[in-house]
C-alpha cells in the first residue's frame, strides 16, 4: 500500500454537498462547487427568488453515511441570487461542531439553532424538525442514499457488491435450457409482494421511530442547554442590578456631599459678607 492510500484510509475522502428544503421536503441537492458558484453569483436560483431558503451542509463518505451537517438558513433577492452579504463558514462549523444523532454510521457532527458553540452564526441557523409528517434527517439519510448526487465510493466498495457469495446463481443445467423448475418451487421462491411491503413499511415505521427519538433526544438537550442560558442571563441581570443599586447608592452620596458643601459655601459667602460690611463701616 502506497503512502497515498495510507492516508486515504486514515482520512477518508468526504464529499461535500448541500440541499435546499421546502415545506414538502428537499427540494434540490448539489453538490458544493454548484452551491459555491450560486454564492459566487455565477448562476441564480429563481425558483427562490425574494426567500429565505432553509438548507443544510452535508459532508458525506464514500459508504453514503453523513458525517456531518450544518444547517443554515439563505437568502435570495428579488432576481433569485445570493444576498452578496451572506457568510458563513460552513467546512469550520462542520469541523468544530458538536456530537449529534447516528445516522447509520455513527453519530454525526452537527450544527444547528441552538446546538453550536459560535453563537455569532446562530441567526443565520435553523434547528432540523418534521415536515409532511417526516424527520429531516430522515429526508436527507434517503436523499443520500438515493444518491441522486452521484457520489462515488472506492473501487473494493464496488467489488464488495459483486462478490459470488451474495449472488443468487441459478443452476447449471437452466443457464442452457434444461428442465424447468417445477411450479410449485418457483412460486417458493418468490417472494410475497404483501410481505414484502409489510417489512419495508415495518422497517420505515422503524427507522421514523428512531429519527423521531433522536430529534426528541437532541430537544431535550438543548432545552437544558437554553436553561442553562437563561440562568446564566438571570445571574447576569442580578449582578447588573446589584452594580446599579450600588452606582446609585454612591451617585446619592455624591448628591449629598455637593448640597452639603454647596451649603456650606453660601455661609461663608453670607460671613465673608457680613465681614466686609463692618470692615467698612469701621473705616467710615
Amino acid at each position: 500500500m502506497s503512502a497515498g492510500e495510507t492516508g486515504r484510509t486514515q482520512q477518508p475522502l468526504l464529499t461535500e454537498a448541500v440541499m435546499f428544503f421546502s415545506d414538502q421536503g428537499i427540494s434540490r441537492e448539489m453538490l458544493f462547487p454548484e452551491f459555491e458558484a450560486l454564492l459566487d453569483g455565477l448562476v441564480a436560483a429563481p425558483e427562490c427568488a425574494d426567500e429565505t431558503i432553509e438548507a443544510v451542509f452535508l459532508q458525506i463518505n464514500h459508504r453514503l453515511h453523513v458525517r456531518a451537517a450544518v444547517f443554515f438558513t439563505l437568502d435570495f433577492d428579488m432576481d433569485g441570487y445570493v444576498n452578496r452579504l451572506w457568510n458563513m463558514p460552513l467546512r469550520q462549523l462542520a469541523e468544530k461542531a458538536g456530537r449529534g444523532p447516528d445516522m447509520g454510521g455513527g453519530p454525526i457532527r452537527l450544527a444547528c439553532l441552538g446546538f453550536c458553540t459560535a453563537s455569532a452564526y446562530l441567526p443565520g441557523m435553523w434547528k432540523p424538525g418534521q415536515r409532511g409528517g417526516k424527520a429531516d434527517l430522515s429526508l436527507i439519510k434517503q436523499a443520500v442514499t438515493r444518491n441522486a448526487l452521484g457520489i462515488l465510493g472506492e473501487d473494493e466498495e464496488a467489488r464488495a457488491v459483486l462478490e459470488s457469495d451474495k449472488l443468487q446463481m441459478a443452476a447449471e443445467d437452466a443457464w442452457y435450457g434444461g428442465n424447468p423448475v417445477p411450479v410449485g418451487e418457483a412460486a417458493a421462491t418468490v417472494a410475497d409482494p404483501t410481505a414484502e411491503l409489510d417489512a419495508l413499511k415495518a422497517a420505515h415505521a422503524g427507522e421514523v421511530a428512531e429519527y423521531l427519538g433522536q430529534i426528541m433526544e437532541l430537544n431535550s438537550r438543548l432545552s437544558v442547554q437554553e436553561q442553562i442560558h437563561r440562568q446564566q442571563l438571570a445571574a447576569l441581570r442580578e449582578e447588573h442590578a446589584e452594580q446599579l443599586a450600588v452606582g446609585q447608592g454612591e451617585l446619592l452620596d455624591i448628591k449629598q456631599e455637593l448640597a452639603e458643601q454647596q451649603r456650606l459655601n453660601a455661609l461663608m459667602r453670607r460671613e465673608l459678607s457680613r465681614l466686609q460690611n463692618r470692615t467698612a463701616a469701621d473705616t467710615g
